[in-house]
């Protein structure tokens, strides 16, 4: 196999997300993450104001992200550009 054989065939591997979307998602998840947490800790422990107060946070942090997923849809921002392209 010659070297532009190689280069060419491992051009398309990778994600199919672009990195903007790839960011949203993964803070998204932790947010959600973190909510399910809150959640768990506010059965087991006395302070449950604490854990509301930390889930209205992250409530807000977890629309802004989904929002923001949207609007990445809605403005076909979620997929990789094909290769060579620019913008």
């Amino acid at each position: 196999m010659t070297m532009q054989t190689a280069t060419s065939s491992t051009q398309a591997i990778g994600s199919p997300i672009s990195n903007e979307a790839y960011n949203v998602i993964a803070a998204l998840q932790a947010k959600l993450e973190g909510l399910e947490a809150y959640r768990k800790y506010a059965q087991s422990d006395s302070n449950q104001q604490l854990w509301q107060q930390l889930t209205n946070l992250d409530t807000q942090a977890v629309n802004m992200l989904v929002d923001q997923l949207e609007q990445m849809a809605q403005n076909r921002q979620l997929r990789m550009r094909q290769p060579g392209q620019t913008t």
